[in-house]
């Protein structure tokens, strides 16, 4: 590794700690609604979702300003709208609605970072070092958003107010992006021979889109499963009295270590699973799910977490690589923010298509959510098998 590319690689790490800034005020949420009791919960919930919103519309943008921009503008950009979003409310807090509007402008930070994290990997990064670097990436976003979450419980003992203080973080990464991060765009400039082989890229990327768009949706697939989780896990621990209000964040901890371990094994994992690597995924998913409707066990839950972690992980971790051999350098950016806002509204849409499901099928709503993720869980872990469709892309399409 050129002493350039480590370089890029600390900028890299910095953007993907910061990259997960959006949940840092998640322990405060109570304390928050007990500070604002006129306030309806919802609204006050809304504090630590509402940033995905605002992540879709950035992801989109800056996917399309990238083709434009060099990578430390746009990194400086979302570093600064995190910093700003992140530390007004400890001079602003006069209402709901402030930090409601502060956490759209976290958001905003946060979409970029996710956008330019893969873009500026594969912009210096080939073949299998690339495909450990975004695992990499992977685990040090989930492994620091622990870390954080655990120091904001922390923090907030004295306050929800001190929660925030966590944002100041987010200025030593403005710092390290200024000196890591090149000031250089998605693309190199192209000799002749850079022009022709641009062309072939370009005839080939006519040929791959049906393999682009199946990547996306995996994306979206994954993070729109995962989610299930995170609505309905304290209500699951409740409804069946398996442990106090800090069972799930300890249950929750375990989906999160599993992008950690995830992230750190993702090339052992793809060497062992080879082609069934993402139908893999989703039966781990599949089997987590199906954990959850048939146990009553805390450590069981523990381990359907970990489980439904693990799978989202691995194609959160392949799907990237992926796009960046299937799509030509100069689209990469635009193809990853759409990715990036694909798996946010993922996240969004997840709470109200598993309520139309139970309410369709006249199902508890905790376990007609987890019936519906074991369904499209197998259902996609048998077709994208019935297809081979890992080992047409990688026989095609993918730089090993």
């Amino acid at each position: 590794m050129t002493r350039r590319n480590l370089g890029v690689l600390i900028g890299i790490m910095s953007l993907a700690i910061m990259s997960r800034f959006d949940s840092i005020i998640s322990p405060s949420v109570a304390a928050i609604q007990a500070s604002f009791p006129r306030a309806d919960p919802s609204t006050v919930e809304s504090v630590v979702s509402i940033g995905s919103s605002a992540a879709i519309v950035s992801a989109l943008l800056f996917g399309q300003l990238l083709t434009r921009m060099s990578f430390r503008t746009a990194a400086c950009i979302s570093c600064l709208c995190v910093a700003l979003g992140g530390l007004m409310p400890l001079v602003v807090h006069g209402s709901v609605s402030q930090l409601l509007l502060f956490a759209l402008v976290v958001g905003f930070g946060v979409g970029i970072a996710t956008t330019v994290l893969p873009s500026l990997s594969a912009r210096f990064f080939r073949g299998k070092q690339l495909a450990a670097l975004m695992g990499l990436v992977l685990a040090v976003q989930d492994g620091s958003s622990m870390l954080v979450l655990a120091l904001g419980g922390v923090l907030a003992k004295g306050g929800w107010l001190h929660n925030y203080w966590l944002y100041f973080l987010a200025l030593p990464a403005l710092v390290l992006v200024i000196f890591m991060v090149p000031g250089v765009g998605a693309v190199e400039e192209e000799s002749e021979k850079a022009v022709r082989s641009e062309a072939s890229s370009s005839q080939k990327s006519g040929q791959c889109w049906w393999a682009t768009i199946s990547c996306i949706l995996i994306g979206f697939l994954s993070i729109f499963l995962v989610a299930v989780l995170y609505n309905k896990l304290a209500v699951y621990i409740a409804k069946y009295g398996l442990g106090s209000t800090s069972a799930a964040g300890v249950a929750l901890m375990f989906n999160t270590g599993s992008s950690v371990v995830v992230g750190l094994s993702i090339n052992g994992i793809k060497r062992v699973c080879r082609q069934w690597t993402i139908p893999v995924a989703f039966l781990l998913m599949a089997l987590g799910a199906l954990l959850f409707l048939t146990t009553r066990s805390f450590p069981l839950v523990c381990l359907s977490a970990f489980l439904i972690g693990s799978g989202s992980a691995i194609n959160m971790a392949t799907c990237p690589f992926y796009l960046s051999n299937l799509t030509e350098h100069k689209r990469y950016p635009l193809v990853m923010g759409v990715f990036s806002a694909t798996t946010s509204l993922g996240f969004t849409a997840s709470t109200w298509v598993f309520k139309a499901f139970s309410s369709a099928f006249g199902l508890d709503p905790v376990t007609g959510s987890f019936m519906g993720m074991l369904i499209i869980a197998l259902l996609a872990a048998v077709m994208l098998s019935l297809v081979r469709f890992q080992s047409c892309v990688e026989s095609r399409f993918i730089e090993q």
